[in-house]
């Protein structure tokens, strides 16, 4: 075989999909860059706040429901708080939690307590059985809220299927709680105003700076459940007793 022939067989071109510059371009052109997933993230904090106001105005549709017992709407917010968060460090709430303890007291103080509420020892509101329903929805939506903060907070960014997921479940329970929409504007509940209360909250979401509790108006926003706690305790002793 001769040398020419040795050359030519060895300078066969390989596969363009193996080297072709083109098409490694067209590879390096789907790659996002920094800047790209700083505007992704920046967009879907901006769509986690919207997410916060709206599960918000449903807590605070509850709320105004479970108002005719003060006792049913206080263990509905300690749900919120302790048992539908997926952090379970209750010394350390995370960011959602915490704003919608602000929620809680600024429907509270405002709207609630003024009327001063009917308030039996085990008194249990009307609407008690529509909110016990619609549990899984306050559930899902406190929990994958804070999953998608604690994502964008570290920099990352959220499938656009997962907020997808979280409308629809946020649609269902306003389904649900639309059966109750005469009780809702019967004890004055108006959706525009109270998202126009509360929306300033929720740019707190992404902000380094922790929230600080406001203490004496927590205690007082729950002393009927520690004064119900204490008259349980007091039942349960004169009951020991056999008096």
């Amino acid at each position: 075989m001769s040398m020419t022939h040795r050359v030519v067989r060895n300078n066969k071109r390989l596969p363009q999909s193996r080297y072709s510059p083109y098409i490694l371009g067209s590879v390096i052109d789907t790659i996002p860059y920094p800047k790209d997933t700083d505007l992704t993230n920046e967009k879907q904090k901006d769509d986690a706040e919207r997410l916060g106001v709206d599960l918000s105005l449903f807590v605070a549709e509850a709320m105004f429901l479970l108002s005719d017992d003060i006792y049913s709407m206080l263990l509905f917010c300690v749900k919120i708080i302790l048992k539908y968060t997926g952090n379970k460090e209750r010394k350390n709430p995370t960011q959602v939690v915490k704003i919608l303890i602000y929620v809680m007291l600024y429907v509270f103080e405002t709207y609630i307590k003024p009327k001063n509420g009917v308030y039996q020892a085990g008194g249990k509101s009307t609407q008690l059985e529509l909110i016990k329903s619609s549990t899984q929805h306050f559930a899902y939506g406190v929990r994958s809220l804070e999953h998608i903060v604690l994502v964008l907070e570290n920099g990352g960014s959220i499938p656009p299927i997962s907020f997808e997921h979280y409308n629809q479940e946020l649609k269902k329970l306003e389904e649900k709680l639309r059966s109750s929409k005469d009780v809702l504007e019967a004890n004055g509940f108006v959706r525009e105003a109270m998202k126009s209360n509360i929306l300033h909250l929720w740019k707190s979401l992404f902000v380094t700076l922790p929230l600080i509790y406001p203490n004496v108006r927590i205690h007082d926003m729950f002393s009927p459940l520690l004064n119900q706690a204490r008259q349980d305790v007091c039942s349960r002793l004169i009951a020991s007793l056999h008096i």
